[in-house]
């Protein structure tokens, strides 16, 4: 439920942000929002049910003031208002990739047994645009235990061609036998 609310607002935000054809401004202040709410003691201010939404309406005029847009500024005044300070991470998260999305980006996070040489990096990539039909963004992680190979994971698509997958799958098909 909190995933699906988030997208919600996050869409709301979207939609009015790209009809001010201000989508990556918005992005950009929704960026400096998320850094102030990581920090414990604003989340836990926010959260508090003990202090006025009033109180927490002019801490955040205080708090932005001209570094972020009285668009925004509302933006949070409404998510006040509907006691939903808790979600604004996941709805910054869901924004962000609405934004991917309006800009033919996608986000592929790519797992190897040891780093990639950046023109293995750009190889896969300019594979992958063409596969897909959009820009890619690549997020390289590194992860011993898949001992080889690697796995690109797009979304919630998950392309496994790991050493340890295959071996897993030798085993399993030997036991079955």
């Amino acid at each position: 439920m909190k995933l699906r609310l988030a997208r919600r607002y996050a869409q709301a935000i979207f939609r009015l942000a790209r009809e001010w054809q201000n989508l990556h401004e918005v992005e950009a202040e929704l960026t400096i929002v998320e850094g102030v709410f990581a920090e414990a003691e604003v989340r836990s201010f926010f959260s508090n049910p003990g202090v006025p939404a009033a109180d927490k309406k002019e801490t955040v005029a205080r708090l932005f003031g001209d570094t972020v847009s009285g668009f925004v500024q509302n933006f949070l005044c409404h998510i006040i208002d509907k006691r939903r300070t808790a979600v604004l991470p996941e709805i910054i998260k869901s924004y962000r990739l609405l934004v991917k999305q309006a800009s033919n980006i996608l986000e592929v996070q790519i797992i190897t047994a040891m780093p990639l040489a950046e023109q293995d990096k750009e190889q896969l990539a300019t594979q992958l645009a063409h596969v897909t039909g959009k820009n890619i963004e690549v997020y390289l992680q590194v992860d011993q235990r898949i001992l080889g190979g690697l796995i690109i994971q797009i979304g919630d698509r998950r392309i496994d061609n790991s050493v340890a997958a295959k071996l897993a799958n030798l085993k399993r098909h030997m036991l079955n036998k």
